[in-house]
């Protein structure tokens, strides 16, 4: 595993935010993809980090299983896959997105996220074991979230990554619809670096990142600060 984490494009670094130990990223290729920056976070070493809701096991643990869950547009066609699995059924997208998800329009937004329950937790969690029903093909916004402290930069990745991945999605949700919301405007949702990716492997962090933020992880190694 440290091999792999070493030659990987996006490095994690382990480190103190407001006396908290937690972690940070660089990025050391310009080719480094969103599937690079998902193994760097998936690859932490949980018992390194200070987690105030598990003792660094998460299973059982639905902490981050409620709220706002937004979803990219590659992430659909993976819950597609996991439901397959669950149901025996393959769902089309549309359908998908109408059964599963939830849009909300205001005004010219549009923000597309997993429904929840009644307890506003999301309806793949199991409601005994606390547990993901499709684990294996969780969003990822799932699968980037620690319940650990991480510096502003490495939270401003997160964030353009799951922002753009959403406005694609949103893209997509546009060319379903005969009749635009009132006040949506097709023209807002121009094409992302998401448009025609199938897979987090395609999507170049460099293309997603404000030029200021890409300075921040691609040369950080004199700079630090959470």
């Amino acid at each position: 595993m440290r091999a792999k984490q070493e030659q990987n494009p996006v490095q994690v670094r382990y480190w103190r935010v407001n006396g908290r130990q937690g972690y940070d990223l660089r990025i050391v290729s310009p080719k480094a993809s969103v599937a690079d920056y998902i193994a760097a976070v998936e690859g932490l070493d949980r018992s390194l980090l200070y987690r105030p809701y598990t003792d660094g096991d998460c299973l059982g643990c639905d902490h981050c299983c409620g709220g706002r869950l937004p979803l990219t547009s590659i992430d659909l066609p993976v819950l597609q896959q996991g439901l397959q699995e669950l149901t025996d059924k393959k769902l089309p997208l549309p359908q998908l997105l109408t059964k599963y998800c939830r849009v909300r329009v205001q005004g010219r937004a549009v923000d597309i996220t997993l429904r929840t329950d009644g307890e506003g937790y999301c309806i793949f969690l199991e409601p005994h074991l606390r547990r993901c029903r499709i684990y294996k093909y969780r969003p990822l916004i799932c699968r980037t979230y620690f319940c650990c402290p991480l510096t502003r930069r490495a939270g401003d990745l997160r964030e353009t990554i799951v922002n753009r991945g959403e406005d694609e999605l949103v893209r997509y949700w546009l060319s379903l619809q005969s009749v635009i919301p009132a006040g949506v405007r097709r023209h807002d949702w121009g094409p992302t670096p998401f448009t025609g990716c199938g897979d987090f492997a395609e999507v170049s962090l460099q293309s997603l990142c404000p030029p200021e933020l890409w300075r921040q992880l691609k040369y950080c190694e004199k700079k630090h600060g959470g």
